[in-house]
């Protein structure tokens, strides 16, 4: 028994498939980069874990979150500040402060 594979009517266009705006996909990208360079080169971070600096840590991780918060499309609700945190125009720069302050 063979499916019968349905097409739409001529003259009718099926929805193109939804592309996510370039911030998010930059949003993905920088969160994913920076996780997949923590993971798999941890000297990065901290050539010893004695001069791990948490504070440093935490803000690298707390941005990576956000950034892939913001490049799955996740949207918190109005007026909530996490909101604004996910936003590329803040998560970004926490992200390179946090790069800057771990390397130097």
């Amino acid at each position: 028994m063979t499916a019968k594979l349905e097409s739409s009517p001529p003259g009718t266009d099926a929805p193109a498939p939804r592309q996510p705006p370039r911030g998010q996909r930059i949003s993905l990208l920088l969160g994913l980069a920076t996780a997949l360079a923590i993971t798999l080169d941890p000297r990065l971070v901290a050539v010893n874990l004695a001069a791990l600096r948490h504070s440093e840590l935490l803000l690298l991780l707390t941005t990576i979150a956000l950034c892939l918060v913001h490049g799955v499309g996740f949207a918190f609700k109005p007026g909530s500040p996490w909101r604004w945190l996910a936003h590329p125009l803040t998560a970004w720069p926490l992200l390179a402060l946090a790069w800057s302050k771990l390397l130097h």
